[in-house]
Order: structure tokens, then C-alpha cells, then sequence
């Protein structure tokens, strides 16, 4: 197949496109600059020009278009456009932080501790545009604009609502791994390699439990929902082993093969901005049982390699 990847140079791009070319597809990647490491054809374009998208989608005539940076809505209705009526699968990558729990766990609102695991019906969020008014780690005018405009919920209505684009959508977890751009495991990996004797967690933190995935197994999903014949449906894709942050801190500790002690402290770690009674956990039965879904790393090995990566940045910190 001819596979079109909107936005595949950074962190989860160029893992999908090595899985699906080493599936024997024809890649083409599209995103906005030039990107040396990346080893197949590169089309140099923004996401929401329609003019540029269309040139692409001329140039290569893909069979399917694999979005990995869609933020809002109208970067889907942009490739809607670049289409010009041409029917196309695109499979598209959104976040479990559509569900409502997101919500409540960000208390973006009063709303109650939604029941977990959360399968794909499960209520989506009513607060829309959840980073707006937050800053980000570079103020940049592109980092302040995609805050303003992040909304998985219009990505996903302006796929699924499409005359167009026949559209599968996968609701990542929290996704790690090499050249994870938010360091999901870089504070424990500095405290232990720094040499820290004692870790403490609020109870409640240390409590918490979100859905991870490794993201040599996230590209493997992708490949599965790019070669199955669905059309029109959502899944969780996450990993199936879900575990607290104080078992995520024991695991760092005994592959790093640190030393320390990991203590609970009484309090509850509850904040204005974070309420770890919500856990964000997604039910995964669905993606396993319609694209045989599984992952191909253990969670042990998933963070060994994504530990030895934060040791080769840990410098930098």
C-alpha cells in the first residue's frame, strides 16, 4: 500500500512509518520541515494548508493517509479538502483524554469520579479545549497556538462526520518510549541516577493509576488498524497491564538498579489542578479481539529501553 504520514518526524511518526515499511508499504512522510534521519520521501507542508495537502495527496495517491498530528478539527477538514472528493482511509490518532474522566481528573469542571476502565462509549468530556489559558514548557507563538487550539473531541467528529475520509480513530494512552517529548519517566530517572537515597510520594499519587503504552507497540497498532478492513470505528489502544505510579517508581528502581527507599507520605497529593481519585484507565478489549491486537514488548522491556534513552538525555535535565 501507498501510505501517506501526516506529521511523522518526531517521537511516534517515525516509529510508525519503520513498522509499516519493514510491512513492505510504500511511505511518504508529510510535515513542516526537513527531517535528515528520516529515511524515506518527505514532503515538506503545513497540516492546514489545503493548497499544500492537496499536493501531496497528488504527488502520491495515497491508499491510505496515517494522521499523527491532527489537533483540532480543522486540520482534519484541511485533508477533507486536499482530498477533493476522493475517497481515502485515514487512520488518526486522538487520546484518551477525551473521555470525561480526563475531565475529572484535570478538574476541569465538578463533575463526579467516572467508573473505570473506560471502553469506547463511555462519556466524553462536556469541558472542550482543556489547555486553554495554560502555559506551555517553550512560549513559542507555535506551542501557545496549539494549546489554544488542542481538542481531540473536533478531530475526531470532523473524521467521523466526513463524506470523505473513511476514518478509523485509535484513543491513545499516555504513550512512551525513545524521544518521548514529555519525559513520562524523567523525574524518577534523575532522582535515582542523581543518586537520591529517599523518594517520597503522596499516598494518593503514589495511588494513581493511567494507562501507559510503549510506543514500539502504539506503531503496531497502527499497522494493524492501517491493514484491516474497518471503517467508522474507534478503539483504546493502550497497554493491557496497567499499573500505580508507586509500581512504575519500583520498576525504575530495579532496572536502574537503584539503591534508594520509595516511601508514601500521608499526604493525599490532591491539588486545584490534579485528582488522582479519578484513574484514567481504558478498557483495550475491543482493538484485541477485532484487529488481534497484542502488544510485542513487555512493560519491562518497554521501559528499559525508554530508561536508557533518559540516560542518554539525563544530562540536560
Amino acid at each position: 500500500m501507498k501510505i501517506l504520514i501526516i506529521g511523522g518526524a518526531e517521537f511516534i511518526g517515525p516509529v510508525v512509518a519503520r513498522h509499516l515499511a519493514n510491512a513492505g508499504h510504500d511511505i511518504t512522510v508529510f510535515h513542516r520541515t526537513p527531517a535528515p534521519q528520516i529515511p524515506y520521501p518527505q514532503i515538506a507542508g503545513d497540516c492546514e494548508s489545503v493548497d499544500q495537502l492537496y499536493k501531496g495527496m497528488q504527488s502520491v495517491q495515497p491508499d491510505a493517509v496515517v494522521h499523527t498530528t491532527a489537533l483540532c478539527g480543522r486540520q482534519v477538514k484541511a485533508v477533507e479538502q486536499a482530498l477533493a472528493g476522493r475517497k481515502t482511509r485515514m487512520i488518526l490518532l486522538s487520546s484518551v483524554d477525551v473521555y470525561k474522566a480526563f475531565e475529572v481528573v484535570n478538574r476541569l469542571s465538578d463533575a463526579p469520579v467516572q467508573s473505570v476502565p473506560l471502553h469506547e462509549r463511555s462519556p466524553l468530556r462536556d469541558v472542550l479545549y482543556p489547555y486553554r489559558g495554560r502555559r506551555p514548557d517553550t512560549e513559542t507563538a507555535h506551542d501557545m497556538q496549539t494549546l489554544h487550539d488542542y481538542e481531540k473531541i473536533t478531530v475526531e467528529r470532523a473524521a467521523l462526520e466526513s463524506s470523505v475520509i473513511d476514518a478509523v480513530i485509535l484513543r491513545l494512552g499516555m504513550v512512551y518510549g525513545r524521544n518521548d517529548y514529555n519525559h513520562r519517566f524523567g523525574e524518577p530517572v534523575r532522582k535515582m541516577y542523581q543518586g537520591d537515597k529517599f523518594i517520597e510520594l503522596p499516598q494518593k499519587v503514589a495511588e494513581f493509576r493511567a494507562c501507559k503504552c510503549f510506543v514500539e507497540d502504539i506503531a503496531h497498532g497502527v499497522r494493524l488498524a492501517v491493514e484491516s478492513d474497518v471503517s467508522g470505528e474507534i478503539y483504546n489502544l493502550a497497554a493491557q497491564e496497567v499499573l500505580s505510579e508507586m509500581e512504575w517508581y519500583q520498576r525504575t528502581a530495579e532496572l536502574m538498579n537503584w539503591k534508594g527507599t520509595i516511601t508514601v507520605s500521608e499526604e493525599s497529593g490532591l491539588t486545584d489542578s490534579f485528582n488522582p481519585e479519578q484513574h484514567l484507565v481504558v478498557d483495550t478489549a475491543k482493538i484485541r479481539k477485532e484487529l488481534h491486537y497484542k502488544e510485542l514488548f513487555s512493560v519491562q522491556e518497554g521501559l528499559r529501553h525508554t530508561i536508557q534513552w533518559e540516560l542518554e538525555n539525563v544530562q540536560s535535565y
